[in-house]
């Protein structure tokens, strides 16, 4: 049994024109299936009772890269495997996917195509492992977390995104080098600490995120580490020079951003802060963990 989660406010709503065109293939090829429609955010709970884990043979989201961090945690350590239709606002994710590279990605002519396309990969179910990320002991993200100036990017790219889809990100990413200021954390790496004022901290397991911003372009989803990307605080007129870079990855060349591989990333703050889990945003409490979960999700490419 193949389950669909469908998210059907995705993509301003355009997702619900998705499901009879993956109904029509699954009934064309006499595969099983179920579509389960999502209730808005929180509802990993009740979607997981939906499920019959012993008959389900993989587990389907129907959405943008928000839905999938909601719901990768349905298929992390087991025995089923995890898809992706990429028919959100923001699909980021699908980028960094093994044999998915953004400079040669496929072109479509219609959303309808593009659902045939991603739906026949299913149904052919080509499987690689790839590594996860765990949130102190209750959540999961897949491509990339963090905090810092993206999280204030996110919130203002919310309106833009009906109007700008993914270049909202990036227009918001503009306004606030001109308005954001940093804050200062502390930040242990495999177990090596130290106090800072970080302008932008990113956990990543994939490359890409904000609407095709390629923050870390050595990330690789299937090596077993989390690659941290941190940017310390610097002069608005360098960050202004910096960050049209991330486009393309070239700010890795610049004084002040570093990158190292690791397996656990450990913030501490003071009171709550805002953490971005793949374009979903939550408030935590100090202290907050990330994990590298190796091979943990059998992802169908």
């Amino acid at each position: 049994m193949i389950y669909f989660i469908v998210n059907p406010a995705a993509g301003s709503g355009r997702v619900k024109t998705a499901v009879p065109v993956i109904e029509r293939i699954m009934q064309e090829k006499n595969i099983s299936y179920s579509i389960i429609n999502t209730e808005g955010p929180g509802d990993f709970a009740r979607i997981s009772g939906l499920i019959d884990y012993n008959k389900a043979s993989a587990v389907i989201c129907v959405g943008g890269d928000g839905t999938i961090q909601e719901y990768i945690g349905l298929a992390v350590n087991r025995d089923i495997s995890f898809g992706i239709i990429p028919a959100g606002s923001g699909n980021d994710l699908i980028y960094s996917i093994p044999n998915n590279n953004p400079n040669t990605k496929r072109k479509f002519a219609s959303f309808e195509e593009k659902i045939i396309f991603y739906t026949n990969k299913i149904t052919e179910s080509n499987i690689a492992y790839v590594d996860a990320v765990k949130v102190n002991e209750d959540a999961y993200f897949f491509n990339i977390g963090g905090t810092g100036i993206d999280i204030q990017v996110l919130i203002d790219a919310l309106p833009l995104k009906k109007a700008f889809g993914g270049g909202a990100y990036f227009l918001s990413l503009i306004k606030n080098v001109v308005t954001y200021n940093t804050g200062e954390m502390k930040l242990t790496v495999d177990g090596v600490a130290e106090t800072e004022k970080i302008l932008l901290l990113a956990i990543c397991n994939g490359s890409y995120y904000g609407g095709g911003l390629k923050i870390a372009p050595s990330a690789v989803m299937n090596d077993g580490f989390l690659t941290l990307c941190k940017i310390k605080k610097m002069p608005r007129i360098k960050m202004m020079a910096m960050f049209p870079r991330v486009k393309s990855g070239g700010h890795v060349k610049i004084r002040g951003v570093s990158f190292v591989n690791c397996s656990t990333v450990k913030l501490e703050f003071d009171g709550k802060k805002t953490i971005n889990l793949d374009g979903n945003l939550y408030d935590f409490e100090s202290p907050l963990t990330f994990e590298i979960m190796k091979g943990a999700v059998r992802l169908i490419i």
